[in-house]
């Protein structure tokens, strides 16, 4: 029996049968999704695109050059990261003239992002790492 240590406590056995476990893995490999959350946690996940999101999230609409003003990055590196974001369908465009501004594509993604944009741990460091919540 291999010992394992987890944060100084020994984990002696599995808590779950090996026919608990099969249905556990047989589900799991179910739920295509989790691959399709994982991109696109992968994508917003970076910092400067997380704030291009929240940029977008306050104040509805944002051209490149604003947005490479308000992080202070060249506006190639914010196309960079907006086209990251379009080919994920978390950002859109809409032409003015010759302007191409940037909004939130309206999805379950952008909406939960939104969510937690509001929170106040969001504006707290370190807050979402040392709260719990119960369930």
């Amino acid at each position: 029996m291999k010992k394992i240590i987890i944060d100084g406590n020994l984990c002696v056995r599995p808590n779950f049968s090996k026919a608990e476990f099969l249905l556990i893995k047989r589900n799991l490999a179910t739920q295509k999704g989790l691959e399709t959350l994982a991109n696109l946690l992968g994508v917003a996940g970076n910092p400067q695109r997380l704030k291009i999101l929240y940029l977008l999230h306050a104040h509805k609409e944002m051209c490149v050059c604003d947005l490479a003003e308000a992080l202070e990055i060249s506006d190639s590196a914010v196309s960079q990261h907006l086209r990251k974001l379009k080919d994920k369908n978390i950002v859109k465009t809409r032409r003015k003239d010759q302007t191409i501004n940037y909004s939130l594509v309206r999805n379950i993604f952008t909406s939960n992002l939104e969510d937690m944009f509001a929170l106040d741990e969001t504006k707290e460091q370190h807050s979402f790492m040392h709260k719990e919540i119960s369930l």
